[in-house]
Order: structure tokens, then C-alpha cells, then sequence
């Protein structure tokens, strides 16, 4: 199960102009063409962008950068810690009545300027909202306090090195990019949007639009009403069963391995994409799907909104495997090694449920190897592993049992 960042159909309409203690931002000022305004390190956690951002004065916080959100959010939680004032959009109410709750309002609006920075620099300022996301970060299994959405975008020319883990910040009067990367039009959107040629499984060549998701771990997610045009998909092609959970509830896919994409004119050899089964949401389900931060990791992305270009630059990454959970199984980043990794979701149509994980089941050992000995992202990687026999050792309910399967290996 993967999480699907389906944000921006919230009505979020305008907007204005602990782990992160030892994080510091660098400021440089240059009279030439490339002004750098800031840069800052980030965390790339569990395929997510995080910066450290300090909110009015507050200690810094953890801040997912997603450019499908429309504006800047601070989540109900850390809302509620500062004591900001806020009333729901649509009116006012006081502060606390269907704040967070599922039968009052979901989106708020401070009612004061908010900064967010670092330090005494603000990157912006202006009007924020807030939203109750304590379930998309449990789906993500990732903690933040805030978003940074497309005011960021619109204000400076964003330059990600996903390698050095860093975001740089341009003036976008003075920017010029002089580098090998190569540059092509992006339609500024709620993400943004670029087109894609697909090598399908017959070999044509298709065209596609797909959109930028900072927020989204996808590699290539494609709509149904792609696949229904263009059948992409051919009869009896292997494929992995997967669901990821939007807001409006969990969606369907079928994942398999295509000879080739072509994004910017870079050409990705035999991608793992996913097809929808039903569309998740109106915002996204205008463009013929979308791409995430598996693939972007591969480059460093600049999005110049201000020309309506990105440009993407190859780095090491570029010619890595492309790999998928290929069991069906999701288990809690946040379980104890020492007792197991405990199953939070099995996908349905996968070898695993098939071959009788269910949730709750606590993995103690996977293949002969103790999970008191791995990390989550150790463990995940295993689950990676195409046409493998498993073996998991397991509790339930007081019991120890033994499940075997085989995972499918897509050509």
C-alpha cells in the first residue's frame, strides 16, 4: 500500500506573498545573474522532501515541500500547540468548535500573518491554513508540522538536489541556467505539468501528461482513462496488485514493468508504473497521471514557474533499478524491531494475502534473518525482491506460525 498525496482539491484558494536541531540554513548575496536567496539542507525521508523551518519564532519544525498543495498548511496539531487563532473557512467559529473534529470543519484559516523561515530570514510570509493531517502522515508513515506548497514555487526559482540534499532558493530576475541538464516546458498547475512519451509492451510510442508531485512517492502512476484510450496494458501481462489510500479512501492499481518512459528527454529503461483502477480525485484525474519522488530522485529538478519551465539534470541515481514492494504487505515504520515488525495492511490480490498474512500479525523473522537485527528501510528493501520464496515467521494471537510464498518477478 503506498500513500497518494491528494491534497490539492482542497479548497484552499489564496494565499499571500528534534530532528532538525543541528540543521542551518546558508544565505548568500550575489550582484550577478544566479542571486541565491537560501539554501537549505533537507531530509529525504521515506521518499519525502523535509525541511527545517522555524513558524513565527517558533523551535524549527518538520516541513514536507509538495507542490500540490495551493498554499502553505500547518497542521491542526501544531495549531493548536502555538495557540493560533483561526476560523474555519466559510465563516467564523471559535477555535476549538469542529477544529480537527469529523463532523465540524476541515480547513481553517489563520487569521494572522504567518512567517516561515529560518532564523530571522523569512522564506515566506502571508496567510496559512490549517488542516487535521494526522491521518495522512500515519499513511505516510512520515511526521511533519507544516507544508510548503505553491507559494514557495511561485515566489523563487526552486532548484532540488536530491544527491546533496539540498533546496536552493533563486531570485527569478536574475536566474540563468548554464548547466547540461535539459530544460522543457511545464504548465503551472496544482502540480505542474510536463509531457511524457511511454514505450508500451507492443511498441508504440505515446504521449502523456503527467504531473510533478513533490508530494507523492509514486515512480509513474497513470489514470484509468489513459490506459482505457490508449490500452497500454496488454492481456496477460504480469503485473503486482497494489492500493494506495487517498482521501476520499483507497484506490486499486496494477503495477508493472513498461520497455521505457521518456521524461524530458531522458529515456528510463523498464520503469515500475502503476494503473489506476478508478481515478482518485478531480484535480489529479485531469492529467493522464503523475510523478513522484522515486523518479525525481533521479535528477536534480529546478522549477522555474516564473519562465514555465523545469529543468532536470541526471545524477548518480539516475540508472538505479527500479523496485516495488512485491509481497502485498505493509507493516508499521514505527514497530519495535525487537518484536516484530507488526502488519498494518495486506493488499487483498496480493501473494501475501494469498498466502494468509493477515493485519496485526507481528514479523519476527523474514527468510532466516531475526527483524531484531534490521532496520524498517532494511526490511522494506527485502520486500523488494522479485520472483523470491519468502518465508515469514510470525505471532498471532499468542500463536507462532510459518507462511511461505513466492513473489511474482515482472519482466
Amino acid at each position: 500500500m503506498r500513500w497518494l498525496a491528494i491534497l490539492c482539491g482542497v479548497a484552499l484558494l489564496a494565499f499571500g506573498a528534534s530532528r532538525f536541531a543541528s540543521s542551518r540554513a546558508r544565505f548568500a548575496l550575489r550582484p550577478a545573474e544566479n542571486t541565491v536567496v537560501a539554501t537549505l539542507p533537507f531530509e529525504y525521508f521515506r521518499k519525502h522532501i523535509l525541511v527545517a523551518m522555524r513558524i513565527d519564532n517558533s523551535a524549527l519544525r518538520a516541513c514536507m515541500v509538495d507542490n500540490g498543495f495551493n498554499a502553505d498548511v500547518i497542521t491542526e496539531s501544531v495549531a493548536r500547540a502555538m495557540g493560533l487563532p483561526v476560523h474555519a473557512m466559510g465563516g467564523r467559529t471559535p477555535n476549538a468548535e469542529g477544529f480537527g473534529k469529523g463532523s465540524g470543519p476541515e480547513t481553517f484559516v489563520v487569521e494572522k500573518t504567518v512567517t516561515l523561515g529560518i532564523k530571522d530570514f523569512p522564506i515566506f510570509t502571508g496567510q496559512t491554513y490549517v488542516l487535521d493531517l494526522a491521518g495522512f502522515e500515519d499513511g505516510m508513515g512520515v511526521h511533519f508540522d507544516c507544508v510548503l506548497g505553491l507559494p514557495l514555487f511561485v515566489q523563487y526559482v526552486v532548484e532540488i538536489d536530491y544527491t546533496k540534499r539540498l533546496l536552493t532558493l533563486y531570485d527569478p530576475g536574475s536566474f540563468k541556467y548554464s548547466g547540461g541538464g535539459h530544460a522543457v516546458p511545464m504548465r503551472v498547475a496544482v502540480p505542474p505539468t510536463i509531457e511524457a512519451v511511454v514505450l508500451t509492451p507492443d511498441e508504440r510510442r505515446v504521449t502523456a501528461t503527467v504531473a510533478l508531485d513533490l508530494g507523492s512517492d509514486a515512480i509513474f502512476d497513470f489514470q484509468p482513462s489513459f490506459q482505457t484510450k490508449h490500452r497500454i496494458l496488454q492481456a496477460g501481462q504480469d503485473e503486482v496488485p497494489a492500493d494506495v489510500i487517498g482521501l476520499a479512501g483507497i484506490f486499486h492499481m496494477s503495477i508493472v514493468r513498461l520497455p521505457s518512459v521518456e521524461l524530458a528527454g531522458y529515456r528510463l529503461e523498464k520503469p515500475l508504473v502503476a494503473f489506476m483502477h478508478t481515478a482518485p480525485g478531480p484535480s489529479l484525474s485531469a492529467n493522464d497521471g503523475y510523478v513522484g519522488n522515486a523518479l525525481l530522485r533521479r535528477f536534480t529538478v529546478t522549477f522555474d514557474y516564473s519562465r514555465q519551465r523545469v529543468i532536470f539534470e541526471p545524477n548518480s541515481s539516475f540508472g538505479d533499478p527500479f523496485k516495488g514492494n512485491m509481497t502485498g504487505v505493509k507493516v508499521d515504520p514505527e514497530s519495535d524491531p525487537g518484536r516484530g515488525f507488526k502488519v498494518v495492511y495486506v493488499e487483498e490480490r496480493s501473494v501475501g494475502a494469498k498466502a494468509g498474512v493477515q493485519e496485526g500479525d507481528r514479523i519476527v523473522e523474514i527468510n532466516g534473518v531475526p527483524c531484531s537485527t534490521l532496520l524498517f528501510e532494511s526490511f522494506r528493501e527485502m520486500l523488494t525482491a522479485e520472483g523470491t520464496p519468502f518465508v515469514f515467521k510470525v505471532e498471532r494471537g499468542g500463536q507462532k506460525l510459518e507462511i511461505s510464498f513466492r513473489t511474482p518477478r515482472l519482466p
